[in-house]
């Protein structure tokens, strides 16, 4: 199966566990400021690109989010970092430590959404995202806009700085 198939395959498991589909930023922030604390899961269709997967709550004055774009599903060679294979299942766990120890003083933690191992072709399917913290009052279509912007700009960085140190931690 294809990337843009996996893509598809990610749409429809969001889709089928309840997410919220919407096409504009705008009803996004809406949802999360409506939501009362709870937990908003959304879709965020984009014309000409692939969706965004969008988790998101309000609490104590602050808006924690995770995007995940699925633009950015990239193809692993476990060869070249092993430890991938180890720590699959925990793989947003362990890159978000790492993001959040290289960006936390931006508010930004990188990460990889484990997404598929097949050990028998020594490949594995992650995707890039990235999470962040914000006072409400700063959470609009500007911040969630210059956040994915950030994503999309430096997404191979994150990937290589965060494959990087999951190899040093393989090594150690």
């Amino acid at each position: 199966m294809g990337i843009q198939e996996e893509a598809l395959v990610v749409i429809n498991r969001a889709r089928e566990a309840g997410f919220l589909e919407f096409t504009e930023m705008s009803e996004v922030i809406a949802e999360v400021r409506g939501s009362s604390g709870n937990e908003v899961n959304v879709i965020l269709y984009r014309a000409g690109e692939e969706p965004l997967l969008i988790n998101a709550a309000e609490e104590g004055g602050y808006v924690s989010l995770a995007l995940l774009d699925l633009n950015l599903i990239e193809e692993l060679d476990i060869n070249e970092a092993p430890n991938i294979r180890d720590v699959f299942r925990d793989l947003e766990d362990l890159t978000t430590k790492v993001g959040y120890e290289l960006y936390g003083d931006k508010s930004k933690a990188p990460f990889l959404f484990p997404l598929k191992l097949n050990e028998e072709e020594g490949r594995a399917l992650v995707i890039v995202g990235i999470k962040s913290a914000v006072p409400g009052e700063l959470f609009n279509e500007s911040f969630l806009e210059g956040l994915i912007e950030d994503l999309e700009f430096n997404s191979d960085a994150y990937l290589n700085q965060l494959i990087s140190a999951l190899r040093v931690s393989h090594s150690t």
